[in-house]
């Protein structure tokens, strides 16, 4: 018995190693900016809103990829919305182009958050930011015509190229 154990524990000393799984968010990226959009506008009253918005990635890098410094990025999809939040749950589709030309597209990413901050996850995307609109200016809008258009800091993405 003792032998059998001693060739199992040699057989897998000397077993080759086989490749890790790929490392999540081969991507990352900080300093950018999105500018939002909801129809219809955020109110006190919880309602759904299709948001939609465009930016800028800022600052990215990849050992694996290193062409790849930067880009932009296109989010839309349904969310449950309430003035001052929450804003979400509901499910984006975050679509990057990157500056070397190619696309990254994430379906079924989460988004959370509130009039100040948020969160978008799914797959290998994590996306997180901070609003930089006026709170005075976004809690006027909540009482009178609704919250239309918010903007906001990407303070760091990671994704995989794909």
């Amino acid at each position: 018995m003792r032998a059998i154990l001693c060739a199992a524990a040699l057989a897998l000393a000397l077993a080759p190693l086989q490749p890790a799984a790929a490392d999540t968010g081969d991507i990352t990226c900080h300093g950018g900016s999105l500018s939002l959009n909801y129809t219809p506008g955020l109110t006190y009253r919880k309602t759904t809103a299709w948001m939609a918005g465009t930016g800028d990635l800022g600052v990215c890098s990849s050992a694996r990829h290193p062409a790849i410094t930067g880009g932009s990025i296109r989010v839309e999809g349904g969310l449950t919305t309430q003035c001052p939040g929450p804003v979400g749950p509901g499910y984006a589709r975050i679509a990057i182009t990157w500056n070397d030309g190619t696309r990254t597209t994430v379906n079924n990413v989460l988004y959370r958050g509130d009039l100040t901050a948020y969160t978008l996850e799914g797959g290998t995307a994590h996306l997180t930011g901070r609003t930089t609109s006026n709170l005075i200016d976004l809690g006027a809008g909540c009482v009178l015509n609704g919250v239309t258009q918010t903007t906001a800091t990407i303070d760091r993405l990671t994704t995989d190229h794909g």
